[in-house]
């Protein structure tokens, strides 16, 4: 069983303490049950379970209607089906020349890497049947996020990537090492990666033609994308009145992201505009695709209402006590 909507359940943590303590505190209007009197003697003696027993049940009703909410599901873990995909690595730049602010995202200027990361989300929605990683680089590289095919899960990893999170600086050699990590036991023909910066390779331990060898040896094609341009552009610094724009220069090793592309059998784009970076993709659907069997647990049946359910067996059962065993006579 999963939760579609699993946040739902810390409503748990506040309501019901907080639904606890409304409904013990001592009541202003007193009255008299006109049940057994010895039922009533042992139960002003005792203050035993069954005088907060309508209190349990209210509570209850409400833990229902909370796992309800939360929308529980049974999942078949059995289901398989045959996807023919790619396998492919994203590797980002998010180094500190990605600031500048020469491309344009629906009629705004915007930085590098919020276009990047706007067209890289479109790229995933598409690619359906495709296994996709991603891989963050700046002075260092890490995996952010392993193959997957649950897209949705990728996108979480992908919106909180910040420039800056791996460091200032570029390391194209261990951003393609870390994504040829990421592919080199897996079982596919197309094995891919996209590679995409702004820059030279400033930083890092492994030497970018090193990687690009490991690469080509273990048949990944890698499509390397220099983003923007090698002239001057406006780029952020914060000044005496605030943030200030200065026409800056970032030299981009065309000719490494050439190579990187030619070596391995991929493509070198150079994008600098967003329609431009979208070229990549039409390249990408031509390649011959891997038919494969994989898990694909599915959500077989909301159960909800089984929660619904008790909840209202537990209205009827606390409404038929309030009106008979119960039932105060002001």
């Amino acid at each position: 069983m999963r939760f579609a909507y699993p946040w739902v359940l810390l409503a748990l943590l506040g309501l019901i303490p907080f639904a606890w303590l409304l409904l013990s505190r001592p009541q202003r209007r007193l009255g008299f049950g006109y049940g057994a009197v010895g039922l009533l003697r042992s139960a002003l003696a005792a203050q035993n379970f069954w005088l907060n027993l309508p209190n349990f049940l209210r509570l209850g009703l409400l833990a229902c209607l909370i796992f309800a909410a939360a929308r529980p599901q049974i999942m078949d873990v059995n289901t398989k089906r045959n996807v023919e995909g790619l396998d492919i690595v994203l590797a980002l730049d998010t180094s500190n020349s990605m600031l500048a602010m020469d491309f344009e995202l629906e009629g705004k200027r915007q930085n590098r890497l919020e276009v990047v990361k706007h067209v890289v989300e479109q790229f995933i929605q598409k690619r359906i049947d495709d296994r996709i990683g991603l891989v963050i680089f700046g002075s260092q590289a890490f995996t952010q996020a392993p193959l997957t095919l649950d897209h949705r899960v990728l996108l979480d990893f992908l919106k909180p990537v910040k420039i800056g999170v791996a460091g200032p600086e570029t390391a194209i050699g261990d951003a393609l090492a870390t994504a040829v990590k990421r592919l080199k036991d897996v079982e596919a023909k197309s094995k891919i990666i996209i590679l995409l910066t702004d820059g030279a390779n400033t930083a890092g331990t492994v030497e970018p033609r090193s990687a690009v060898e490991a690469a080509r040896t273990l048949g990944i094609k890698v499509y390397a994308i220099g983003v923007g341009s090698n002239g001057p552009v406006p780029f952020p610094t914060q000044g005496f009145f605030g943030v200030e724009y200065q026409q800056r220069i970032f030299k981009m090793d065309t000719e490494l992201m050439q190579f990187i592309g030619d070596a391995t059998g991929g493509k070198f784009f150079l994008a600098s505009d967003t329609a431009t970076l979208e070229k990549v993709y039409a390249t990408i659907d031509q390649l011959e695709k891997t038919k494969k069997e994989v898990d694909d647990p599915r959500p077989r049946d909301e159960f909800a209402w089984a929660f619904l359910l008790a909840a209202l067996a537990l209205f009827m059962l606390e409404q038929g006590l309030a009106a008979s065993r119960w039932r105060v006579i002001p």
